[in-house]
Order: C-alpha cells, then sequence, then structure tokens
C-alpha cells in the first residue's frame, strides 16, 4: 500500500485565506478530510482575507444530503488511511463524521429550507417537500445528536463502567446495610460444662 504524499498545508492556508473556495471545495482539491481542515483552522486560527462566506447553490445542498454517491471517489485514500482496525475506534470515527454532518445541517438549516423550497416548487404533490423538510427537522436533529451522544458515550468507555438501575439499587442496598444496619446474625450456642 503506498503512502499517501503529506500535505502541503502552506497552500491549503493559502487557499483558504483567499476565501473563494468552501471548505469542502479546499479538501477536495487537496484531498484531505474536511474535519482534519477544520480542526487545522481551529488550531492555528487561520482567517479568510478574500470573501467572507462562500455559498454553495441548490445542488451542493442535495448532494450533502445524500452523500452516499460522492463520498466514495474523494473519500477512500483518506479513509483507508484513517480508520482504525478495532471496530469501536471506527464507530467513533462514523460518529465523528456523523456529528459533522449534523453540525452543516443545523448551520446552515435555513439555505436548505430554501433550497428545498425552490427544488419542489413544481411538485403537485407535497409528500416529497414534506419529506424531505422532515429529514432537517429540529426532532429529528435532536434525536440523530441523543444517539450520537449515546453512542459515543458506550464506546468511549464511560457506559462501560456504568452500570444499569438494578446494580445500582443492589449496590445502594448493600451500602445501606452495612455498619449499624447489618442484618443481624444468629447468636451462637456456646456449651460450658464447667471446665
Amino acid at each position: 500500500m503506498s503512502k499517501k504524499p503529506p500535505a502541503n498545508w502552506e497552500e491549503i492556508a493559502s487557499a483558504y485565506s483567499a476565501g473563494t473556495l468552501s471548505n469542502r471545495q479546499i479538501a477536495k482539491q487537496f484531498g484531505i478530510a474536511e474535519s482534519t481542515l477544520r480542526k487545522r483552522i481551529a488550531s492555528e486560527g487561520w482567517e479568510k482575507t478574500g470573501a467572507q462566506k462562500v455559498r454553495t447553490r441548490a445542488p451542493k445542498v442535495r448532494t450533502t444530503a445524500h452523500a452516499g454517491s460522492a463520498a466514495p471517489k474523494r473519500a477512500t485514500p483518506v479513509v483507508a488511511e484513517a480508520i482504525p482496525d478495532d471496530i469501536e475506534g471506527r464507530l467513533l470515527c462514523l460518529a465523528e463524521r456523523m456529528t459533522d454532518e449534523l453540525e452543516q445541517i443545523t448551520a446552515h438549516h435555513g439555505e436548505i429550507s430554501e433550497a428545498i423550497e425552490i427544488e419542489t416548487m413544481d411538485d403537485e404533490n407535497p409528500r416529497r417537500r414534506e419529506a424531505m423538510q422532515k429529514a432537517i427537522s429540529h426532532p429529528v436533529r435532536a434525536n440523530s445528536l441523543k444517539t450520537l451522544a449515546q453512542t459515543v458515550a458506550l464506546l468511549g468507555g464511560k457506559g462501560a463502567s456504568k452500570k444499569g438501575k438494578k446494580e445500582q439499587l443492589k449496590d445502594a442496598a448493600e451500602t445501606a446495610s452495612s455498619g449499624r444496619f447489618a442484618p443481624m446474625h444468629q447468636p451462637k450456642l456456646v456449651v460450658n460444662n464447667g471446665k
């Protein structure tokens, strides 16, 4: 397996500061993960000197919602190198990517809703619009966040140490029944035959 050449972060930083490309476009152009780019931007405090915000067109929003077709083309080399061998590590990486997607949907909710309205304005039946709006609705996003948090807690080892309700009640009962409130034992019969 050939190693991927290291990313040229100076070029990436200059492309970011120019402000003409979105983070996703920069990541695709330089063959890095978008989450890696965002982490580098946050850690080094990069700022855009050009345009302040890169707007995406409606088709870009649709591809975000259905990333299955576009993701394998650019993610295959990056994913093969970034994913750990163990199943827990792989699931944690997946949870991180899903969290990134959830952040993007939440950050651009208005734009996505507007794109859905534009896309479905010619539809005679409102079912498709309703289904698309439901997919980005607040309850669905909140449920996704809750599920991701539970998954990360379980996989991160926090859930392994947490006991269930029955075990907690049993431990509480054992603690309460110690010391002064410990159950009394039957007295031992001592026979003294005059000795």
